[in-house]
C-alpha cells in the first residue's frame, strides 16, 4: 500500500519534519508531529527505537503527545530536566513549548540545572545541601526535633 508513493518502510525512515511535510493535509496527524518540532524533535525518525532516545527526547515525545491533546487548562506537568543535551536552540523551542502550556491555564513544575530555563521561571526555589546539613547539626546541638527542622528547612 502506497500513499504519495511511499510505503510504510519509507514512512518510518523519514524525520519528524519530513513526515510533517508528508502528512500536511492530514490534520490528526499533522497536529501530532507539528508539536514533535514544537518541541525541537524535528530530527528524530519515525521508526527510531524508543530505546535509541535519551531522556530529554523521551520526555519531549511526551509533552508532545500531552500537547496535541484538547487541552483543559487544568493539567499539572512535572518535567524532571526536559533540557538535558539539548543545544540551545532546542532549549529556546521547549520554553516556546512550556510559556504555551502555562498560558493555557496549566502549571508547570520542572526539576532543572540549566539556569536560561530557571530565569524564566514564575517561582524558583533552591536546595543547598551544605546548608541543610548545617542546619541539621545545628538543630542536633539545640535539642530541636526533626519535624522542627522540616518546617524551618521547607
Amino acid at each position: 500500500m502506497l500513499y504519495k508513493h511511499k510505503n510504510i518502510a519509507d514512512v518510518l525512515s523519514m524525520s519528524v519534519r519530513e513526515a510533517f511535510a508528508h502528512f500536511a493535509v492530514h490534520q490528526p496527524v499533522a497536529r501530532v508531529l507539528q508539536t514533535m518540532v514544537d518541541v525541537g524533535l524535528d530530527y528524530i525518525r519515525l521508526g527510531q527505537p524508543a530505546t535509541t532516545l535519551s531522556g530529554g527526547e523521551a520526555q519531549r515525545i511526551k509533552l508532545s503527545r500531552e500537547l496535541a491533546k484538547r487541552g483543559t487548562g487544568n493539567t499539572l506537568y512535572i518535567l524532571d530536566e526536559p533540557s538535558t543535551g539539548l543545544h540551545f536552540e532546542d532549549v529556546r523551542k521547549l520554553l516556546e513549548v512550556l510559556a504555551r502550556l502555562v498560558d493555557a491555564g496549566n502549571t508547570v513544575v520542572v526539576i532543572e540545572h540549566n539556569l536560561d530555563i530557571i530565569k524564566t521561571a514564575d517561582w524558583s526555589r533552591r536546595r543547598h545541601a551544605r546548608r541543610t546539613t548545617h542546619r541539621r547539626r545545628h538543630a542536633r546541638n539545640c535539642g530541636q526535633s526533626q519535624r522542627q527542622l522540616h518546617r524551618a528547612v521547607s
